[in-house]
């Protein structure tokens, strides 16, 4: 599945890992949330990367001190009317303070992208194509007025945006 970020198309090295199935040792891999609190101690001694996958309605927060370790977090998105994801996203950014790469997964469309980008969403991945030309074209709606605050990237919410 294609993956956009920073505004091209680059090369995806990261295994989505099903919970039951093998995680490949020297893959970059990503679990889901119970698998990494079930099978910690094995997964915490790969030598290749580990990301984490946060899914809709799961709650984190006994693995806050451990989002550091992760290089990558996925969030799902079940449908595109469902807005958890964005949700996540800003909690980990703000409340967390997670820097590394937040990535949506799921069924989205292109109209959602400044406000996935606006809540710390920074990579996307999607085999829907009309959402993978309108990326590759770098083609998004332009939002001019906001009802939210925004994350900035240093922790800062910006007063008045």
């Amino acid at each position: 599945m294609p993956l956009w970020k920073n505004g091209e198309f680059i090369e995806d090295a990261w295994a989505v890992v099903a919970d039951g199935e093998p995680v490949p040792p020297d893959v970059p891999a990503i679990v889901g949330l119970k698998r990494w609190r079930d099978e910690r101690a094995a997964l915490a001694e790969r030598n290749a990367p580990l990301g984490l996958l946060i899914a809709p309605g799961t709650d984190w927060s006994d693995v806050v001190a451990e989002l550091g370790r992760f290089p990558v977090i996925v969030v799902t998105i079940p449908k595109y009317a469902d807005g958890r994801a964005f949700s996540i996203a800003r909690l980990l950014r703000e409340r967390d303070g997670y820097q590394g790469e937040i990535r949506a997964v799921g069924h989205y469309i292109i109209d959602q992208v400044p406000f996935m980008r606006r809540v710390g969403i920074d990579a996307f991945q999607t085999d829907d194509p009309v959402l993978l030309r309108a990326l590759e074209r770098n083609e998004w709606p332009e939002v001019k007025e906001y009802l939210q605050p925004a994350w900035v990237g240093d922790g800062e919410v910006p007063a008045g945006t």
